[in-house]
């Protein structure tokens, strides 16, 4: 306790006990003058009662003080939560990419991460990255590629960030190995490690068509048991007529009992299909944020329920994430564009804490409004939160390359590398 509460309950005690002796004081004799009895009788009744009051005063002042105190402790706990030490992004293209492990306060590389050799796999092509809550530990998703292998591949290795700064060598994990199915190379993958580190989530697609009559979209889950390697999958239940389902965006909940996922609807691929939300013909989409228990036990996507959905107020959701996002710890944060300019490009981009139960926005962590004629491509904005739900990494599009850099205090604060960072690659994928 501290001091100032300590005084308090001195004052309390004090005060308490000043009424306890006014109750047992012997009465007066009664006094002959009449006048003088009534004002002896209301005084007697005044003093205890404002002792009395003045008790109740610092009660309250003390719970006051106590709850602003516990307030304050939470308060300093969450903003307490370190700032990841590291981040890591994907550089290069093709089987020709690389880790790159780079300091957060500084941007140097740390280290650079090949992918590993296989005899029974010409190459391996990075297609998503993810963060262990430990902050050294992370994990690489693969498609595997050779005319030597039955079908495509994922597969799914970790490796870690040494006291001395060197990486271990990368191992591939329990249950990593996934047999005919693809990343979907139209979106790329997901990867998410559950907050106790345990589990890990994947979106995939699933190449069992024969023939393959549409590119890959990720319209499968996967949730891999990193202890036994058992694996559970939900897919399906979400197609619409003439329209082609995918998951671009892949989260947990803050409990870890949750998956939080990004369903989108676009016009079939074509010439003139771009999933940009605008007016323009083959630029049709939708998107709803959902939730998936994992106690289902795997079965179809629609076992989950639907958090939020694309309207008026959310007029094209681009990434969404579950846990406790920004600074109002809400259930959902949503990065949402808007304001549609030339080649259904996006001009405004906000990023909102939502209420997963009634879809109101609790709070505005960061907008941007690029200058007149300027726009960028939906598809090019991405979200990526710490383990800890508390610090949010953005990254989007502009002429040069992408802008990267983490949210606070409704500012961008942009990562110590040369920005705007043009990868060797044309997509940017980034973790930490």
């Amino acid at each position: 306790m501290s001091r100032t509460e300590d005084r308090l309950q001195d004052a309390l005690s004090a005060l308490a006990g000043q009424v306890r002796n006014d109750r047992l004081r012997p009465l007066p004799a009664p006094d002959p003058d009449p006048r003088r009895q009534a004002r002896n009788a209301w005084r007697a009744w005044l003093i205890p009662a404002a002792a009395a009051a003045s008790v109740l005063l610092v009660i309250a002042v003390v719970v006051a003080v106590t709850r602003h105190a516990a307030e304050s402790r939470t308060q300093q706990t969450t903003s307490q939560v370190a700032m990841p030490g590291y981040f890591v992004q994907w550089v290069g293209a093709g089987p020709s990419g690389r880790i790159q492990v780079r300091s957060v306060s500084t941007g140097a590389v740390i280290a650079t991460v090949l992918p590993p050799k296989s005899p029974i796999a010409d190459a391996l092509d990075i297609e998503a990255v993810a963060a262990a809550p430990d902050d050294r530990t992370f994990y690489v998703e693969y498609a595997a590629i050779s005319p030597n292998l039955t079908g495509n591949q994922i597969w799914i290795f970790s490796f870690s960030l040494t006291g001395s700064g060197s990486v271990t060598p990368q191992t591939m994990i329990k249950g990593g190995r996934i047999t005919n199915q693809t990343a979907g190379p139209q979106t790329w993958g997901n990867l998410a490690v559950s907050p106790d580190g345990t589990k890990l989530a994947l979106t995939a697609d699933s190449i069992d068509r024969v023939p393959v009559l549409a590119p890959a979209y990720s319209d499968k889950i996967i949730v891999i048991d990193l202890l036994t390697g058992q694996r559970t999958q939900w897919q399906g239940g979400l197609v619409r007529m003439s329209q082609q389902f995918s998951i671009p965006d892949l989260s947990w909940s803050a409990d870890g009992r949750s998956l939080i996922f990004l369903g989108r609807w676009c016009d079939l691929p074509g010439p003139t299909a771009s999933c940009s939300g605008g007016s323009a013909r083959g630029s049709y989409s939708d998107a709803q944020v959902w939730s998936l228990s994992v106690a289902t036990g795997g079965g179809t996507l629609t076992r989950g329920r639907v958090l939020l959905r694309q309207s008026a107020r959310f007029p094209l959701i681009a990434q969404a994430l579950g846990g406790p996002g920004g600074p109002g710890g809400s259930d959902l944060t949503v990065g949402v564009v808007s304001g549609q300019v030339a080649n259904d490009k996006w001009r405004v981009l906000t990023v909102e804490d939502v209420s997963a139960a009634t879809g109101a926005v609790l709070h505005v962590d960061y907008g941007l409004s690029l200058g007149r004629g300027q726009g960028r491509s939906p598809e090019q904005v991405w979200l990526t939160a710490d383990p800890s739900g508390q610090h949010l990494l953005v990254s989007y599009a502009v002429d040069g390359g992408f802008i990267i850099g983490w949210i606070g205090h409704g500012a961008l604060h942009r990562l110590p590398i040369a920005q705007p960072y043009l990868p060797d690659n044309a997509t940017l994928i980034i973790a930490w």
